[in-house]
C-alpha cells in the first residue's frame, strides 16, 4: 500500500484523530466484553473458576486461529475497509449473545464461542489498524502516535471493567451486550472516514500466494535479529499474564469478597494511573536505550499479581484501592513497552508487509494465550487462586529474560536514533 503523500508532519492531524477516536471505542467495546464475560459466567451461569478459565481459553484459540489463517487479508485493499467490516461482524456476534440471552438459551458454551469469535475478529482488526499508522503520521511522530495508542488500549484495558460491572450491578447482561454492540457499529463508521491512498494493484490471491504470505510474515519475524528476541519476551510474558487474567476476577470477587461494582471501580482507577503514565512514556524511551525500558517494563508488571494476594475479605476500601494500584502499575508497563515496541517493528519492517508481520508477531504472542488460561485452569484444580497468582507473578518477572540475553536488543540505540532505512534483521 502506498503512502499517504505527502504526510503531515504534526500527529493530531485530521486522520489521526478520527484513527484515534475509532481506536478507542472500538477497544473499550472489546475489553468491556471480555471483562464482562467472566463476571456473567461466575454470577448468572455459576461456573467454577476452572470454567472460567477454559472461557478465557477459547477466546486465546480464537485469535491464534484467526491470525493463523485470515492474515494475509490484513495487506489486501484498504485496510480502513477491512476494519469496518471487523467492527461490523463482531457488533453482529454481540446482538446475537444478546438475543440468546434474552430467550434464556445462554450458555458457558456460547460464551466461549462468543469469546473466540470476538478475540479473533479484533487480533486481525489490531493487525490492520498498526500497519495503518504509519501510512497517516510521520516517521518522526511515530513513538508520540503509539504512545496514545497504547494509552488509549491500556486505559480501556483496565478502564472498561467499570463500565461492565456497573451495568451488570445495575441492569442485566442483555444491556451490556446491547450497549457493546453499539460502540462497534460507532467505531465502524468512525474508522470508515479516515483518508487512505489508494492501494497498489495486487495480484490474484490464489492458494499457493496465499500459504507464501502468511510464510513470509513468519519468516520475516524470525529473521529479524530485533524484533525475534522482543516478540519471545513478549510471549513469555502474556503466558503468565494470560493465567493472571483468567483467575483474578474470580479471586477478587471470591477470594477477596469484592462485589462486580467494586472490581469495576477498581479497574477504573487503574486504568486513569495508566492514563496518567502517558506523558511519561515518550520520556522513558527518548532517555533510556531499548534494552532498559524493555527489562524494566516486562518485569515490573509481576508486582501487580503479587498486589492481588494482599485482598482481605471486608475491607472494601483497602480491596478497591489495592485492586486499582495493582492494575494501574500493569497498564502503566504495559502502556510503556508497546510504545516501544509497535515503534521498533513500525520503523524496522516494510510498510507492504506490516500487515502480515504484525499477524504473524501477535500469533506469537497472542496465541499463546490459550496455554496461559489453560495452565490457570488447571492449576486452580489442585493450587487455591492466590497461589496460581503467586507463580503466576514470577513467570511474569522473568519474561525480561529474552531481551537480556539478546546481543542485538542490548546494541540497540536510543528509540529516536534508529535509522528509518534499517532492515528487519
Amino acid at each position: 500500500m502506498t503512502d499517504v503523500t505527502p504526510v503531515p508532519p504534526g500527529l493530531w492531524n485530521r486522520d489521526f484523530k478520527r484513527l484515534w477516536w475509532s481506536e478507542a471505542i472500538s477497544f473499550f467495546g472489546s475489553q468491556l466484553t471480555l471483562f464482562a464475560i467472566p463476571i456473567v459466567a461466575l454470577e448468572y451461569l455459576h461456573a467454577s473458576a476452572s470454567e472460567v478459565a477454559w472461557i478465557t481459553t477459547a477466546a486465546g484459540i480464537g485469535t491464534l486461529v484467526f491470525l493463523g489463517f485470515l492474515a494475509p487479508w490484513t495487506d489486501r485493499g484498504r485496510r480502513t475497509r477491512f476494519l469496518f467490516l471487523m467492527s461490523v461482524l463482531r457488533a453482529a456476534v454481540l446482538g446475537v449473545i444478546g438475543l440468546l440471552f434474552f430467550a434464556d438459551h445462554l450458555s458457558l458454551l456460547v460464551l466461549a464461542l462468543a469469546a473466540g469469535l470476538i478475540s479473533g475478529l479484533t487480533g486481525l482488526y489490531d493487525s490492520a489498524f498498526s500497519a495503518l499508522v504509519p501510512g497517516i503520521v510521520h516517521r518522526s511522530r511515530l513513538p508520540a502516535a503509539n504512545t496514545w495508542v497504547a494509552g488509549i488500549r491500556s486505559a480501556g484495558d483496565i478502564g472498561a471493567g467499570a463500565t461492565a460491572g456497573i451495568l451488570l450491578q445495575i441492569f442485566s447482561p442483555l444491556a451490556l451486550f446491547l450497549a457493546d454492540a453499539v460502540t462497534y457499529v460507532i467505531s465502524a463508521f468512525s474508522v470508515r472516514r479516515v483518508s487512505e491512498a489508494e492501494p497498489e494493484p495486487e495480484e490474484r490471491l490464489t492458494v499457493r500466494r496465499y500459504a507464501s504470505s502468511i510464510v513470509a510474515g513468519f519468516r520475516m519475524l524470525y529473521r529479524s535479529t530485533v524484533l525475534w528476541p522482543v516478540t519471545l519476551a513478549i510471549a513469555h510474558f502474556n503466558l503468565f499474564t494470560a493465567a493472571i487474567q483468567a483467575i483474578y476476577i474470580t479471586h477478587a470477587l471470591r477470594s477477596g469478597s469484592m462485589s462486580p461494582a467494586e472490581v469495576g471501580v477498581a479497574g477504573a482507577l487503574g486504568g486513569v494511573l495508566g492514563l496518567l503514565s502517558m506523558a511519561a512514556a515518550p520520556r522513558i524511551w527518548d532517555r533510556l536505550r531499548p534494552i532498559t525500558a524493555l527489562a524494566l517494563t516486562f518485569a515490573l508488571p509481576a508486582v501487580a499479581g503479587i498486589g492481588m494476594l494482599a485482598l482481605v475479605p471486608g475491607r472494601t476500601v483497602l480491596n478497591v484501592a489495592l485492586l486499582a494500584l495493582s492494575l494501574g502499575l500493569w497498564a502503566a508497563s504495559v502502556m510503556t513497552n508497546m510504545t516501544g515496541t509497535e515503534t521498533l517493528k513500525q520503523v524496522l519492517v516494510p510498510k507492504r508487509a506490516l500487515g502480515s508481520f504484525s499477524a504473524a508477531s501477535r500469533i506469537v504472542t497472542w496465541g499463546i494465550d490459550p496455554l496461559g488460561a489453560a495452565l490457570a485452569a488447571v492449576l486452580t484444580l489442585v493450587f487455591p487462586t492466590g497461589v496460581v497468582l503467586a507463580l503466576a507473578s514470577l513467570g511474569i518477572f522473568t519474561s525480561a529474560a529474552w531481551v537480556l540475553a539478546s546481543r542485538a536488543v542490548r546494541r540497540l540505540p536510543r528509540l529516536a536514533s534508529i535509522s528509518a532505512s534499517d532492515a528487519a534483521g
